[in-house]
């Protein structure tokens, strides 16, 4: 029998709504936590106009991710070709707090920047890339998972602009928030301080 293939998912992937409308993910994604990796920031693909998640590398660092079990073909590869796709011992992933879970047996990966670049203006984070991943925390964790999301993400101060009203979003796979999630999102933005970042389009 062939060993299953699990995704750490840390970005959009958190998002059931992304994992399935753009990627036809249907499985269901387990709440972890990923020893060892920090996220920020960091990442860009040469055909969007936007900055995205990535992580590096850090000792002590825990990354709040999502298992995804899924097949590692060309449309995932696709979706996240500013990546290097890194097989994790899945040692260095655990359940998330205060879920009673068994982590699944097979090959855990995690995707890993081509480069650390930072946003910058002509490259911003888009705000709907902010609420797909934050969605995905209230989905698998509820408002503590998603200011967990925050705090633990670095670079906030780097440039971000809310398209959300926006004719052409940034983002091209983005959830849509419905305008309670909108203002749950802007809610917890602020009281983690990175709100103030943020400016229009």
């Amino acid at each position: 029998m062939a060993e299953r293939d699990f995704m750490v998912g840390y970005g959009s992937l958190l998002s059931a709504y992304s994992r399935t409308t753009y990627s036809g993910i249907q499985t269901e994604a387990l709440p972890v936590i990923a020893h060892g990796w920090k996220r920020g920031w960091t990442v860009r693909y040469g055909d969007e106009q936007a900055t995205y998640a990535g992580v590096r590398p850090v000792t002590n660092a825990i990354l709040h991710a999502a298992l995804v079990p899924t097949e590692i073909n060309d449309a995932l590869r696709h979706r996240e070709r500013g990546y290097v796709f890194t097989q994790i011992d899945p040692a260095s992933v655990r359940p998330a707090a205060g879920t009673d879970i068994a982590l699944p047996e097979g090959r855990y990966w995690i995707v890993v920047n081509r480069e650390q670049v930072s946003a910058d203006a002509d490259h911003p984070i888009p705000q709907t890339y902010v609420d797909t991943c934050l969605i995905g925390c209230l989905e698998t964790g509820g408002e503590a998972r998603a200011r967990a999301f925050i705090r633990a993400t670095e670079l906030w101060d780097a440039p971000w602009v809310d398209d959300r009203d926006a004719k052409a979003p940034l983002y091209p796979r983005l959830t849509p928030p419905t305008p309670e999630q909108r203002e749950q999102i802007d809610t917890l933005l602020a009281a983690e301080g990175v709100l103030r970042y943020r400016r229009p389009r």
